[in-house]
């Protein structure tokens, strides 16, 4: 993402940069005139330099410290051109040393964060808070040309703001309470402010700006009963992170009933495009899927279903092969018709197992609360377990053996690890793939370092709070322009655009133009699933695209 303002304003408003340009200019500067110097030197004086005695000619002009031996000189150029050798040197050293060097230096080992944007903005988004789910809402937000400016009270913090994200966002440094923070982070011309802080601090927050700025405000909470309380205060939409992330969990738990499991669809209650639907589908014991490679599945020439990609293992396959063989251990993602998915869940994925499914519940915070709501819906049986809450069907800890059998753990299908606790969260799911060495786990990480851990434990599928509270909050910013489907492994988004160009586009022309894979068109009376190369996209039609942030900010453009 591009920094806001022009290139002198990006370049000297980062001490590294100050430094890397004035290094580079002062070697420029000794690179030409040693240059110049080797080359009339003998035709001015008469005598040869070699490339040493070239340099140090220069060095010694600049520095003033005399010339020795190659004194005197014979000739008047030489003369002149060591007066504009002195005359730029001293500019270099005494202009620019203060101008950009000094600051630069001083900056950067002080490191202390401005109080204030080098230049106005508008149409900027606002974020304030602490948190991993800053640098995921900063990522999501890549796809797009969005200015974004940190607001943040604490030196430190502000300091780790500037380290971190200094060449994707501004970073602005001052109190909360203060009137002139604001104004100096270009609140009122601001799109959107998002309010990451605690719920007290939030509020605090929100009262104090919304008569200052026109834009939307997102407020983010940890706990979702606070909602009613931020909203009377101000903000316009309340995100629960832990709340989306319980969906989430619950969807996949759910996922083998027909279409009943929809991820980041364009509704919120499990509806997609009016003709194309993204599920979730884990291959289960029994089921005519397991076993079998893509190619046998057939799944585009019977069922107009595209598998996107899959997790195996709690390995991501980006680009499925038709060679690819599924197993149990098999989390499938398919883009199709609402109708085709509804036949192969029932005709392909439905397993021996789908009429005894039982969902173990491990934790009863509001992440477990909303995978059960969700697993509700769906009708799916659960059994609850939590160390104090007299509500669960289990009362007690989780990551102990015997509390897993009380809960049935060998005869389960599935287990959600919704814990607080990462380290409790992985030896819960160590204790239940051991167990159970053929149940479904999937598990709640609370930090990025968390995840690979549950994976290597036995977890088939891990959701990660800050990350889907920073999709979830990109997803609402972006909403007019693109939609966030998904957000995968090293970088890639599945999105949804409207196309808004006049001019038609073939998809072969995007695909090499973007350098994003289309995985499906949908206009009026039509949907098509895995396009080929020559199917046009016309305006008004919606494209589902798969690429990283710089393939899907080209196809924003172009599209």
């Amino acid at each position: 993402m591009r920094r806001p303002g022009t290139l002198w304003q990006q370049v000297t408003a980062m001490p590294r940069a100050r430094i890397i340009l004035y290094l580079s200019l002062l070697a420029s500067y000794l690179i030409v005139f040693t240059v110049i110097v080797r080359h009339v030197f003998p035709l001015w004086e008469g005598r040869a330099l070699s490339w040493e005695e070239a340099a140090l000619f220069v060095v010694e002009t600049i520095t003033t410290v005399g010339y020795g031996d190659l004194l005197p000189f014979q000739s008047g150029y030489t003369i002149l051109l060591a007066i504009l050798m002195i005359a730029s040197g001293v500019f270099l050293i005494f202009m620019l040393i203060p101008l950009l060097l000094a600051p630069a230096i001083s900056e950067h080992l002080r490191a202390d964060p401005p109080g204030v944007l080098p230049s106005p903005l508008k149409g900027h988004v606002i974020i304030v808070g602490p948190g991993e789910m800053i640098w995921s809402l900063i990522e999501s937000l890549s796809i797009a040309d969005l200015p974004i400016v940190i607001v943040e009270e604490q030196k430190e913090r502000a300091k780790q703001f500037l380290e971190h994200f200094g060449k994707e966002a501004w970073v602005v440094r001052g109190d909360y309470a203060r009137a002139a923070t604001w104004r100096n982070a270009c609140i009122k011309d601001a799109d959107t402010v998002v309010v990451c802080e605690r719920e007290g601090v939030a509020a605090s927050i929100i009262l104090g700006i919304r008569g200052m700025t026109r834009g939307r405000i997102i407020a983010v909470v940890d706990n979702p009963t606070y909602d009613r309380y931020l909203r009377y205060a101000g903000a316009e939409y309340i995100l629960s992170p832990k709340n989306t992330a319980g969906k989430i969990l619950g969807r996949h738990a759910a996922a083998w009933r027909p279409g009943e499991t929809i991820l980041g669809s364009a509704g919120d209650g499990g509806e997609g495009t009016a003709g194309l639907t993204l599920v979730s589908i884990p291959i289960t014991a029994g089921s005519h899927a397991a076993g079998r490679t893509l190619a046998e599945l057939a799944l585009l020439e019977k069922y107009n279903a595209s598998a996107l990609f899959f997790w195996k293992g709690g390995r991501f396959i980006a680009i499925p092969a038709a060679s690819d063989r599924l197993d149990v251990a098999t989390m499938l993602v398919l883009l199709g018709t609402a109708e085709g998915i509804r036949r192969a869940s029932a005709e392909v994925f439905a397993g021996e197992g789908d009429s005894g499914e039982v969902v173990i519940i491990a934790g009863l915070g509001d992440v477990g609360k909303a995978a059960g709501r969700e697993l509700a819906v769906a009708g799916t049986p659960t059994i609850v377990i939590d160390r104090k809450d007299p509500a669960a069907d289990v009362v007690g800890k989780a990551e102990d053996e015997e509390v897993l059998k009380k809960a049935h753990i060998e005869d389960a299908t599935t287990c959600i690890v919704a814990l607080n606790n990462d380290d409790t969260n992985i030896f819960t799911t160590l204790m239940a793939r051991n167990l159970n060495p053929g149940i479904r786990i999937l598990a709640r990480a609370n930090e990025p370092a968390s995840v690979d851990k549950l994976y290597l434990a036995g977890a088939d599928f891990v959701t990660l709070l800050p990350t889907i509270g920073g999709q979830a909050i990109a997803g609402v910013i972006l909403s007019e322009s693109v939609r966030i489907l998904l957000d995968l492994p090293d970088g890639q988004k599945v999105v949804m655009r409207r196309a808004m160009k006049r001019a038609q586009a073939s998809v072969s022309r995007v695909k090499a133009r973007c350098g994003v894979r289309v995985a499906g068109i949908e206009r009026e009376g039509r949907a098509v699933v895995a396009p080929g190369d020559a199917e046009v996209i016309n305006q008004g039609d919606v494209v589902i695209a798969i690429g990283d942030a710089q393939a899907l900010r080209r196809f924003i453009r172009t599209v």
